[in-house]
Protein backbone atom coordinates (compact mmCIF):
# COMPACT_ATOMS: atom_id res chain seq x y z
CA UNK A 1 0.00 0.00 0.00
CA UNK A 2 2.54 2.17 0.78
CA UNK A 3 4.47 1.79 -2.79
CA UNK A 4 1.07 2.97 -4.20
CA UNK A 5 0.96 5.69 -2.29
CA UNK A 6 4.25 7.11 -3.26
CA UNK A 7 3.40 5.92 -6.91
CA UNK A 8 0.26 8.29 -6.74
CA UNK A 9 1.72 11.05 -5.82
CA UNK A 10 4.68 10.98 -7.80
CA UNK A 11 2.67 10.45 -10.48
CA UNK A 12 0.23 13.43 -9.60
CA UNK A 13 2.60 15.84 -8.68
CA UNK A 14 4.81 15.57 -12.05
CA UNK A 15 1.56 15.54 -14.04
CA UNK A 16 0.87 18.90 -12.81
CA UNK A 17 4.51 20.08 -13.91
CA UNK A 18 4.34 18.39 -17.22
CA UNK A 19 1.07 20.32 -17.93
CA UNK A 20 2.49 23.59 -16.72
CA UNK A 21 5.76 23.10 -19.02
CA UNK A 22 2.76 22.45 -21.59
CA UNK A 23 0.26 25.67 -21.28
CA UNK A 24 2.57 28.31 -22.99
CA UNK A 25 2.51 28.35 -27.04
CA UNK A 26 0.85 25.07 -27.66
CA UNK A 27 2.43 23.05 -30.44
CA UNK A 28 1.78 20.06 -31.85
CA UNK A 29 4.89 18.70 -30.95
CA UNK A 30 4.97 20.04 -27.52
CA UNK A 31 4.17 16.41 -25.82
CA UNK A 32 6.10 13.68 -27.18
CA UNK A 33 6.20 10.00 -26.60
CA UNK A 34 9.39 8.42 -25.41
CA UNK A 35 11.04 5.15 -25.46
CA UNK A 36 14.38 3.89 -24.32
CA UNK A 37 15.71 0.33 -24.80
CA UNK A 38 19.43 0.57 -22.70
CA UNK A 39 21.92 -2.37 -22.07
CA UNK A 40 23.63 -1.04 -18.62
CA UNK A 41 26.84 -2.44 -17.16
CA UNK A 42 28.69 -1.85 -13.74
CA UNK A 43 31.96 -1.72 -12.72
CA UNK A 44 32.27 -3.74 -9.47
CA UNK A 45 31.32 -3.59 -6.16
CA UNK A 46 32.17 -5.44 -2.63
CA UNK A 47 32.50 -7.83 -5.34
CA UNK A 48 29.22 -7.49 -6.95
CA UNK A 49 28.36 -6.59 -10.45
CA UNK A 50 25.08 -6.27 -12.39
CA UNK A 51 24.16 -5.91 -15.84
CA UNK A 52 20.94 -6.44 -18.13
CA UNK A 53 18.06 -4.18 -20.01
CA UNK A 54 16.14 -1.52 -19.13
CA UNK A 55 13.26 -0.51 -21.03
CA UNK A 56 12.06 3.58 -20.63
CA UNK A 57 8.15 4.30 -21.91
CA UNK A 58 7.15 7.96 -20.91
CA UNK A 59 6.04 11.65 -21.93
CA UNK A 60 7.78 14.41 -22.45
CA UNK A 61 6.97 17.88 -22.62
CA UNK A 62 9.77 20.51 -23.35
CA UNK A 63 12.24 19.91 -21.15
CA UNK A 64 10.49 17.88 -18.60
CA UNK A 65 9.70 14.27 -19.00
CA UNK A 66 7.39 11.24 -16.97
CA UNK A 67 8.61 7.70 -17.63
CA UNK A 68 7.62 3.88 -16.55
CA UNK A 69 10.77 1.89 -16.19
CA UNK A 70 11.08 -1.74 -16.62
CA UNK A 71 14.25 -3.59 -15.94
CA UNK A 72 15.60 -6.96 -16.73
CA UNK A 73 18.87 -7.21 -14.30
CA UNK A 74 21.75 -9.80 -13.39
CA UNK A 75 23.89 -8.98 -10.79
CA UNK A 76 26.54 -11.14 -10.05
CA UNK A 77 28.07 -11.72 -7.05
CA UNK A 78 32.09 -13.91 -6.35
CA UNK A 79 32.13 -15.17 -2.42
CA UNK A 80 35.31 -17.52 -1.40
CA UNK A 81 35.43 -18.53 -4.97
CA UNK A 82 32.22 -19.44 -5.87
CA UNK A 83 30.33 -16.96 -8.38
CA UNK A 84 26.70 -16.37 -7.25
CA UNK A 85 24.34 -15.21 -10.22
CA UNK A 86 21.21 -13.47 -9.00
CA UNK A 87 18.11 -12.27 -11.11
CA UNK A 88 15.90 -9.49 -10.68
CA UNK A 89 13.07 -7.71 -12.60
CA UNK A 90 11.71 -4.85 -11.75
CA UNK A 91 9.29 -1.81 -12.48
CA UNK A 92 9.25 2.12 -11.45
CA UNK A 93 8.85 5.33 -12.28
CA UNK A 94 11.13 8.59 -12.76
CA UNK A 95 11.29 11.89 -13.95
CA UNK A 96 14.01 13.65 -16.04
CA UNK A 97 14.41 17.24 -16.79
CA UNK A 98 16.91 18.46 -20.05
CA UNK A 99 19.88 20.57 -19.45
CA UNK A 100 20.52 20.79 -23.35
CA UNK A 101 18.45 21.04 -25.91
CA UNK A 102 19.18 22.20 -29.59
CA UNK A 103 16.43 24.09 -31.36
CA UNK A 104 16.20 21.07 -34.14
CA UNK A 105 15.36 18.47 -31.51
CA UNK A 106 18.15 16.19 -32.58
CA UNK A 107 20.27 16.30 -29.46
CA UNK A 108 19.34 16.15 -25.27
CA UNK A 109 21.45 15.83 -22.08
CA UNK A 110 18.61 14.48 -19.55
CA UNK A 111 19.17 14.01 -16.02
CA UNK A 112 17.32 11.70 -15.07
CA UNK A 113 16.00 10.29 -11.46
CA UNK A 114 13.99 6.85 -11.08
CA UNK A 115 13.15 4.33 -8.65
CA UNK A 116 11.91 0.70 -8.59
CA UNK A 117 10.92 -2.24 -6.95
CA UNK A 118 10.68 -6.09 -7.79
CA UNK A 119 8.08 -7.74 -9.66
CA UNK A 120 7.46 -11.10 -9.36
CA UNK A 121 9.68 -13.58 -7.00
CA UNK A 122 13.47 -12.42 -7.52
CA UNK A 123 16.28 -14.08 -6.40
CA UNK A 124 17.49 -10.89 -4.80
CA UNK A 125 14.81 -9.10 -3.18
CA UNK A 126 15.62 -5.26 -3.38
CA UNK A 127 14.48 -1.71 -4.55
CA UNK A 128 16.77 1.01 -6.05
CA UNK A 129 17.24 4.46 -6.32
CA UNK A 130 18.63 5.91 -9.48
CA UNK A 131 20.30 9.16 -10.52
CA UNK A 132 22.23 9.56 -14.20
CA UNK A 133 22.92 11.34 -16.83
CA UNK A 134 22.44 10.77 -20.44
CA UNK A 135 23.33 12.19 -23.68
CA UNK A 136 21.06 11.25 -27.03
CA UNK A 137 21.66 12.22 -30.23
CA UNK A 138 20.02 11.44 -33.67
CA UNK A 139 20.21 12.54 -37.33
CA UNK A 140 16.76 14.42 -37.36
CA UNK A 141 14.20 14.77 -34.97
CA UNK A 142 11.93 11.70 -36.14
CA UNK A 143 14.78 9.09 -36.25
CA UNK A 144 16.18 6.68 -33.79
CA UNK A 145 18.64 8.36 -31.50
CA UNK A 146 22.00 6.98 -29.74
CA UNK A 147 21.46 7.13 -26.08
CA UNK A 148 24.56 7.41 -23.84
CA UNK A 149 24.82 7.38 -19.74
CA UNK A 150 26.36 6.91 -16.91
CA UNK A 151 24.89 7.20 -13.65
CA UNK A 152 25.20 6.18 -9.50
CA UNK A 153 22.28 3.53 -8.48
CA UNK A 154 21.83 2.74 -4.59
CA UNK A 155 19.99 -0.90 -4.45
CA UNK A 156 18.58 -1.00 -1.33
CA UNK A 157 18.54 -5.10 -0.41
CA UNK A 158 15.33 -6.69 1.76
CA UNK A 159 17.20 -9.83 1.99
CA UNK A 160 20.56 -11.53 3.71
CA UNK A 161 21.79 -12.61 0.35
CA UNK A 162 23.49 -9.26 -0.11
CA UNK A 163 24.24 -6.21 1.81
CA UNK A 164 23.14 -2.62 0.33
CA UNK A 165 25.29 -1.34 -2.88
CA UNK A 166 25.74 1.54 -4.57
CA UNK A 167 26.77 1.05 -8.48
CA UNK A 168 28.63 3.26 -11.08
CA UNK A 169 27.19 2.18 -14.18
CA UNK A 170 27.31 2.98 -17.53
CA UNK A 171 24.58 2.28 -20.38
CA UNK A 172 24.21 2.02 -24.11
CA UNK A 173 21.02 1.95 -25.85
CA UNK A 174 18.72 3.53 -28.39
CA UNK A 175 15.89 6.21 -27.78
CA UNK A 176 12.73 6.94 -30.19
Amino acid sequence: MKKLLIILFFIVFLGDVLYAQCTKPAKPDSLLLTLDVDHVFSIRNKGMSMHGYDFNFGLKCKRVELFGTYERMSHHLGKDGVKTYMNTNTLGVGVGYDIQQNKKRTSFTPVRFRMAWPVGHPDWNNNYYDLSIHHIHAANSKAIGLNLGVGFRYVNSRSELSPNHGFVYWSVGIAL
